[in-house]
């Protein structure tokens, strides 16, 4: 996969969104999309090319230039060679998909950057200890175990890693792998990695160039 070892290597890299004081403990979804119609048409269109995999629609919103990693593998050439989205099987569909349906924010009237777990991130957190609960209802349990007690129920929390994690990836977690943490007021525990994201995991960035939306990156690190 693309820039996989990069990928691994910031898993856990995840820069706290919402701090103040103590921490505003949470990085809440949030959403400017719907702000703009023909941005909100174009994801829309991108959603259902996700749906039905169509490898040939996405390679046509995807820019000639398109970023892919901080090493140099740019262009289109590099992304559909890392990501073989020919392939219904390839790792893209998952992990575009979860970028998309996740919001996100305009930097400028023709730049929208997803998901909010990076855009919406604390400047003053560590990214690379950190984790967002981006799952509704997830819940801190004492052991890594689904039936383990419930030590707390959480709320898009930001959650400190203890320990060295999966070395996986949000698209690439199954619902064996499990993350032990702690929260803010230093309660331990263990989540699910389906429920939670590292803010510098997979983002992309989409421009309006002429009347056109492009995606511009896709790309995870720091």
């Amino acid at each position: 996969m693309l820039t996989r070892a990069l990928s691994i290597a910031l898993l856990f890299v995840i820069a706290p969104f919402a701090l103040a004081s103590e921490i505003d403990e949470r990085v809440r979804p949030f959403d400017e999309g719907p702000t703009n119609a023909s941005f909100l048409k174009f994801r829309n269109e991108l959603k259902a090319i996700i749906a039905h995999k169509n490898a040939a629609a996405l390679m046509k919103i995807v820019d000639t230039k398109i970023q892919n990693g901080f090493g140099g593998e740019d262009g289109i050439a590099k992304f559909r060679n890392g990501w073989k989205p020919e392939d219904p099987n390839s790792p893209v569909w998952r992990a575009l998909s979860l970028v998309i349906e996740q919001g996100g924010n305009f930097d400028s009237k023709t730049q929208f950057s997803a998901p909010y777990t990076f855009s919406a991130f604390p400047s003053d957190a560590d990214g690379f200890t950190t984790v967002v609960v981006t799952a509704e209802g997830a819940v801190m349990r004492e052991k890594p175990k689904p039936d383990g007690a419930v030590v707390r129920a959480l709320d898009h929390d930001i959650l400190t890693l203890v320990g060295q994690g999966s070395g996986k990836l949000q698209h690439e977690a199954t619902e064996a792998d499990w993350l032990e943490v702690k929260d803010a007021k230093g309660r331990h525990g263990y989540v699910r990695q389906l429920d939670v994201r590292s803010p510098i995991d997979y983002r992309a960035y989409f421009e309006n160039r002429r009347g056109k939306w492009l995606m511009t990156a896709f790309l995870a690190g720091d």
